[in-house]
């Protein structure tokens, strides 16, 4: 049994609504499925790429407070004074003023200076002194003017101390005073190995009976 609907029966006004609501219908499919949700909220993988990398690009450093700031871009200068409290990768360096000198041509930084009440701290050796220089191209930092160094236990005070962060090496000069923990002797691995040998020695050797 077929169902049949006469065209003629129907308003003209109602054909034109149906007609307009599967035109709307169809509109609608065809967008979700050109553009989908997901495809238009997801960030281009080349756009993160790239923000990763410029983020990942030198190290930051981060001021927590100064009570003053001065840039000079002609001369490649940022200072802060009073109070200066920075945060660096590792550590962190507070002073009563501090220099960072960038190469105007390059835009490269080349050093900070720190002056007064300094301290700084790298990894595991923490350092007081009055004068400080950081330099960003060699990896060096040179201390002056009562320098007091702790790592661990150790502790050393010198006029000027001088530390290279890429190979470790420390050296320092002046009124020189070092306390430091004597490391302990190794003890033998195994002092059974040694007796089990001579057993077998023993064992080995001809009877005098």
């Amino acid at each position: 049994m077929q169902l049949r609907i006469n065209s003629a029966t129907i308003p003209s006004p109602l054909v034109s609504m149906l007609c307009m609501i599967g035109l709307l219908f169809s509109i609608f499919l065809f967008s979700s499925r050109a553009f989908p949700a997901d495809e238009q909220e997801t960030t281009p993988p080349q756009q993160e790429a790239m923000s990763d990398e410029v983020m990942s690009d030198g190290d930051v450093i981060d001021v927590k407070h100064a009570d003053r700031f001065e840039q000079r871009d002609k001369e490649g200068l940022t200072i802060f004074t009073g109070n200066v409290q920075i945060e660096r990768p590792d550590g962190f360096l507070n002073a009563d003023k501090v220099t960072i000198y960038e190469n105007v041509e390059t835009n490269e930084t080349v050093k900070t200076v720190a002056e007064g009440n300094v301290e700084l701290r790298d990894g595991d050796i923490f350092v007081t002194c009055a004068h400080a220089i950081l330099n960003h191209l060699t990896d060096i930092i040179k201390f002056r003017d009562n320098v007091v160094v702790l790592q661990n236990e150790d502790r050393l005070e010198a006029d000027t101390f001088t530390y290279n962060r890429l190979t470790g090496e420390r050296s320092g000069e002046g009124n020189i005073k070092i306390r430091f923990r004597v490391k302990p002797k190794k003890e033998p691995e195994s002092d059974s190995q040694e007796g089990e040998g001579e057993e077998e020695d023993n064992s080995g050797g001809p009877s005098n009976s």
